[in-house]
């Protein structure tokens, strides 16, 4: 890095812990533990599930909670909450998917806060070095030609395409034809057997020659090139499937081989599982225990009590917000 840059971006991060240094002590009273999910950092317009935080976001929030809370590994802080000893201001950070970014942006990131977090992989799309197929069910929806697609036997309606189809607000209702039409096919594949998502892809995609997504997974070297001491690494899963549409046979492959193909890939054995889009049951629940995680992550939104489940942990997604939205959010908790 030359010293123009480097001389920017220190200046960037003086500016970010001057900031997090006036937040301190702000109506923080009685924090709670709490596990924070994010999923991508990154700049981006099409984001209806709020799942993207801007690198300079996720600066700022890095710099306050290293200033006002204890931030832990995962394991450490559900260990810990075994025991009874863990810190009310305890925060654990979490990276669901795998996303190249997180390679890219968030590690680096991380290592100059000294932040540890967990990056939860979903072991075959990183092996296979493929798009998750929601973000190249937006690159067909968004950005084929024609008006309309077919699947299972039926014409989807797009409409032309419009120069605002790619601007989505976080958590907002689609606005355009193809953001309904995207909607929709999301929602209608997301509980299918991922073979069965696998070929109405395939039949979408004979239908277009649309992009490939820009949102990609990470390559198996950028998973060895970012291990360490500050991040270690969970399982998402094999492909990421709605756990509750599996068999029982189904669940135990993707909730056990996960954990020895993520061994593999890493080095060591992973001792944390995220639920794929927070979807469990008790018998998910079992496998998860018996697979030998130390503890299973949800994504219901609340503080980690001593009473809340050790295969069924609360997590906070984080929005792209300023470090005082953030306590807020915890506060409201």
């Amino acid at each position: 890095m030359n010293s123009y840059a480097f001389g920017i971006r220190s200046g960037i991060e003086r500016r970010v812990r001057s900031a997090a240094r006036r937040l301190h002590g702000f109506a923080q009273s009685a924090p709670r533990p709490v596990i924070l999910m994010y999923h991508r950092v990154a700049e981006e317009s099409f984001d209806p599930w709020g799942a993207t935080v801007t690198s300079a976001r996720l600066a700022e929030q890095l710099a306050w909670m290293i200033c006002d809370r204890k931030i832990l590994p995962l394991a450490e802080f559900a260990a810990r909450k075994l025991e009874g000893t863990l810190p009310d201001n305890a925060i654990a950070l979490t990276f669901d998917d795998g996303y190249s970014c997180n390679a890219e942006v968030a590690a680096p990131m991380l290592e100059r806060f000294r932040a540890t977090a967990t990056f939860f992989l979903t072991i075959d799309a990183i092996e296979k070095s493929r798009a998750f197929w929601w973000d190249e069910l937006e690159e067909i929806v968004l950005g084929h030609n024609g008006p309309t697609l077919a699947l299972d036997g039926e014409q989807v309606s797009l409409s032309e395409r419009r120069g605002d189809d790619r601007r989505w607000r976080p958590n907002s209702a689609p606005r355009t034809p193809r953001q309904r039409a995207y909607y929709e096919l999301q929602r209608k594949l997301v509980t299918r057997k991922p073979a069965e998502i696998e070929r109405a892809m395939a039949e979408l995609r004979s239908q277009t020659s649309a992009a490939t997504p820009a949102k990609r997974p990470m390559a198996s070297e950028d998973v060895r090139r970012i291990a360490g001491s500050l991040i270690d690494f969970g399982s998402h899963s094999l492909t990421h499937p709605w756990l509750t549409s599996l068999s029982a046979a189904e669940k135990a492959a993707e909730i056990r081989k996960s954990a020895e193909a993520c061994a593999a890939l890493t080095g060591s054995r992973p001792r944390t599982f995220a639920y794929p889009f927070g979807d469990f049951d008790e018998e998910s629940r079992r496998l998860a225990e018996e697979a030998g995680y130390d503890c299973a992550c949800s994504t219901d939104s609340a503080a980690v009590g001593s009473d809340s489940p050790q295969f069924a942990l609360p997590r906070v997604q984080v929005g792209n917000w300023s470090a005082r939205r953030l306590q807020r959010a915890l506060r409201e908790l």
